[in-house]
């Protein structure tokens, strides 16, 4: 059951205070970056400078993001749940959603070193959008397009990272 869009949740549908559901979602945030930082170190360097270099990036977000983690799970365990107004409660559809994104995601990782950025990422941004109720032209062409296009000049042209 589901809100109109734009009609604010009432009190049956709004998501209700969840001390576990916090612990858990700061607990993964902190693997997930705990992970990055460890797998950035793999990065291979073509010559070692000393400062900035490819890992520096991944790893300083990783780092970024485990701090941030941690203090949302001290957080999480130490204090009361935080209130959720404005949020309503999971649904089976959306529950979905979140599987299909997820399995997306892995198929987008694992076909990108076969056919390469430009082809498979605006592919995953059309799925995506339309997976999460995007019907327009713009949304499902001009947005996938105009996305990975930004992202392949900024990366690719700009930053001279190999996509």
């Amino acid at each position: 059951m589901t809100a109109p869009e734009g009609a604010p949740a009432s009190d049956d549908m709004a998501a209700h205070p969840s001390k576990r559901m916090e612990i858990a979602s700061a607990a993964v945030a902190l693997l997930g970056f705990a992970l990055l930082v460890v797998l950035a170190r793999d990065i291979e360097v073509r010559a070692e400078t000393g400062g900035i270099d490819p890992r520096w990036w991944p790893q300083m977000l990783g780092a970024a993001g485990a701090v941030l983690s941690a203090v949302l799970l001290a957080r999480a365990v130490l204090r009361a749940p935080g209130a959720r107004e404005g949020v309503l409660e999971a649904t089976r559809d959306g529950r979905v959603r979140t599987v299909l994104v997820v399995a997306l995601a892995a198929v987008y990782v694992l076909v990108w070193p076969l056919v390469g950025f430009a082809v498979v990422t605006p592919v995953f941004l059309i799925a995506a959008t339309y997976l999460f109720g995007g019907r327009s032209r713009i949304a499902l062409l001009a947005f996938p397009v105009g996305l990975t296009t930004l992202l392949y000049l900024l990366f690719h042209t700009v930053l001279r990272v190999p996509l």
